[in-house]
């Protein structure tokens, strides 16, 4: 399951970031921003017209493109 498979108002953990589907300063951002295995993430908002993905992760939103969704896996519970 990815960012993208949530629905606006669902929330997930963060397993793993797949690091084969982003360049390495998307990654070396995400990392910076908190995009961790164990943290918790809300979407908030996903635009598919914009393919962009807004969310909540510690506190912060931030805006990302759902090419980048695509590479953020999340626990199933």
């Amino acid at each position: 399951m990815t960012l993208l498979d949530l629905s606006e108002g669902q929330s997930a953990e963060i397993e793993s970031i797949n690091m084969e589907k982003l360049p390495k300063p998307m990654l070396t951002e995400l990392l910076e921003l908190g995009f961790f295995p164990g943290a918790r993430i809300l979407l908030k908002t996903k635009s598919v017209v914009l393919g962009k993905l807004i969310c909540t992760l510690g506190g912060t939103t931030i805006g990302l493109r759902m090419k980048d969704g695509e590479a953020i896996l999340l626990k199933t519970t």
